[in-house]
């Protein structure tokens, strides 16, 4: 009975840290098809500080623009204010012609933030008013989102003699996205997490990847079922 007692207060001793203010909470999305498309979404909340890390993780070849991830879709229940658009280590800025801007750079005047979730396309529902903006931007805003322009590929060989890729600016791994959100949000206001490629609307629903926390709590329920059931069997 001890031992039982003991794994039982250690699983809730391990469940209230999970769940406390104590430390940074995370939530994370992924998508994969069998045509080679493959994302991340890694929401990270600290405080009133959300980072989202949107990741093409791909390794397969870049044939048109469906295979671009422009757009991550998804609703709050609170307004969040959008910060900068990084890019983040470990990814560039590319075009036909090589490199064009390094990690580091602030994207955020090609990207969009509304009500919607962040794009670097307008899709009919982000306009240049949405700009996320920030520090050190790379350039004016203009006419953004618009197109494929700095629209986030993944690590396989580009076909930039497509036309329509060819003619853009690609962010070659990730980019990682700030934001405010107000004393009361949580990861679970976060719903509807859509993953968008290319320029036409429509969108990939996001499959959630099970938290740490979740996945060792599940383990200690087992352990402690298999434990009761040997003690019942002496």
């Amino acid at each position: 009975m001890n031992i039982m007692r003991k794994t039982l207060i250690g699983m809730l001793v391990v469940l209230g840290m999970a769940t406390s203010g104590w430390a940074t909470t995370y939530s994370d999305y992924a998508y994969s098809d069998a045509s080679g498309r493959a994302a991340t979404a890694d929401f990270t909340l600290d405080g009133t500080n959300l980072t989202l890390l949107l990741t093409n993780t791909s390794t397969s070849a870049v044939p048109n623009p469906t295979y671009i991830l422009t757009a991550l879709l998804f609703g709050t229940s609170s307004s969040l204010t959008a910060l900068s658009a990084i890019v983040p280590s470990g990814s560039t800025v590319i075009t036909k012609k090589g490199t064009l801007y390094p990690a580091g750079t602030n994207v955020g005047s090609q990207w969009a933030y509304n009500d919607n979730g962040v794009s670097s396309a307008g899709l009919g529902i982000f306009g240049p008013h949405d700009i996320i903006g920030g520090p050190g931007l790379i350039s004016a805003p203009g006419n953004a989102p618009a197109g494929l322009p700095y629209g986030i590929a993944g690590t396989g060989t580009i076909n930039f003699k497509n036309g329509d890729l060819g003619n853009a600016q690609l962010i070659q791994d990730a980019v990682q996205f700030t934001f405010t959100t107000g004393n009361d949000f949580t990861l679970a206001d976060i719903s509807n997490v859509k993953f968008q490629y290319g320029t036409s609307r429509g969108g990939y629903p996001a499959n959630p990847v099970p938290e740490p926390c979740t996945l060792l709590l599940l383990g200690g329920g087992f352990g402690a079922a298999a434990l009761a059931r040997r003690r019942a069997g002496r």
